[in-house]
């Protein structure tokens, strides 16, 4: 699992910011929302522009140059809009600590833009396995077991050194070489998407979701899809129509049907979108899914069923942002799992007389208030005082 990221220049992320996923709190209840001290479902509130969104694309940062990037390489905007504004450095940092099977597996790097890498570092418990500084040197170090033949001048291409190794090094299944293929296979299915605006608004994992009904027909899963929607309160039929190569879904209506697209509500095709990765969830074709608004269009009932579906997922690790604080609730997650981010301190209206918390970072909500936090407590409630305060 991701234990803790660390971001620098990145964006609205002028300084150090960091989000450590490890709790010290032993709460009795909700305990399947954290893994061996690690928070495995949380969810992130904070003011608009205050950096939930970018959090989630610097979480993602790493696949932009560990995954094969195609369709979806990333958004545009995060190719044109990647330093910080405010920082006349060059270069953003970022580093990243995984743990795999009681392994630790810390990878650092620097990057001057989307795709360009000037640094990188990969430590598994304590030693350094791969190291480059293209700043000194374009040759690159492997001290892993399987590497030994490995050419390590890669002056002639800008691909990263983990990359390299991954595509061609046959490594020994030593405690390092089987920690560095966790760590590529857990990148190789790291998402993040919103189902806002446009619905190809993805940056991790590779799959095509242009043609969403086509994905849904072909898996077999339109029965699914329409229970999934009655289900979340969407009294609905659905076909399937249009020639084999072309198929889609349409409304069924007792005059006439209408295709899913034309008819559906905004809420309704952000189920849509949402009930793509759904699928993949539960065949475990992901291990992370960072999730920015995910019930922007949902009635706050339905946000809960959400959370429910989510934080019952066995193999992959989940992040959702939201500004619903009627999902803030012990009867689905708990204190260390609700976190909010203040990137920008400026725009914090609620620190308290003690500015405790004037730095910029994530803080989950127990830390927020000065009583230990039990079930029974009203954490929404809470939350809306200190907001209010």
């Amino acid at each position: 699992m991701l234990v803790c990221v660390q971001i620098k220049n990145f964006r609205n992320f002028e300084d150090w910011f960091e989000f450590d996923l490890r709790t010290t709190k032993n709460y009795e209840f909700s305990s399947f929302a954290v893994q061996n001290g690690v928070v495995k479902h949380a969810i992130i509130y904070g003011l608009n522009g205050g950096g939930k969104s970018n959090l989630g694309l610097a979480m993602l940062d790493l696949t932009c140059h560990l995954n094969d990037m195609s369709s979806n390489s990333s958004f545009s905007s995060l190719s044109s809009n990647y330093l910080n504004a405010n920082s006349r450095n060059d270069m953003a940092e970022f580093k990243y600590q995984f743990e795999f099977d009681g392994v630790e597996v810390v990878y650092s790097y620097g990057k001057k833009d989307v795709s360009t890498l000037v640094y990188e570092r990969l430590d598994i418990d304590g030693e350094t396995c791969i190291s480059i500084d293209r700043r000194k040197s374009a040759l690159a170090t492997y001290a892993i077991q399987g590497a030994e033949h490995l050419k390590n001048d890669l002056s002639d291409s800008p691909i990263s050194a983990l990359k390299y190794l991954s595509a061609n090094a046959i490594l020994e299944d030593t405690k390092a070489g089987i920690a560095f293929k966790k760590l590529i296979s857990f990148v190789k299915g790291m998402v993040f998407f919103r189902t806002l605006n446009k619905r190809s608004e993805h940056l991790g994992v590779e799959f095509e979701i242009s043609r969403l009904s086509k994905e849904i027909i072909n898996s077999g899963h339109l029965a699914d899809f329409e229970a999934f929607l009655n289900e979340s309160g969407i009294e609905c039929r659905l076909k399937k129509t249009g020639p084999k190569d072309d198929e889609r879904i349409e409304f069924v209506f007792d005059g006439r049907n209408v295709e899913f697209s034309l008819a559906a509500s905004s809420g309704t095709q952000s189920l849509g979108v949402f009930y793509f990765w759904w699928l993949k969830l539960k065949k475990g074709a992901l291990s992370f899914a960072y999730i920015d608004e995910f019930d922007a269009f949902y009635h706050h009932a339905l946000a809960k069923e959400i959370v429910k579906k989510l934080s019952a997922l066995e193999d992959c690790q989940t992040v959702l942002t939201t500004h619903n604080t009627g999902i803030m609730s012990n009867d689905l997650l708990r204190p260390d799992c609700y976190f909010e981010v203040r990137a920008n301190f400026s725009q914090q209206k609620n620190v308290g007389s003690d500015h405790k918390h004037e730095k910029p970072g994530m803080y989950p909500f127990f830390s927020l208030v000065d009583k230990e936090l039990r079930k029974a407590h009203n954490l929404e409630k809470i939350y809306k005082g200190l907001t209010n305060g």
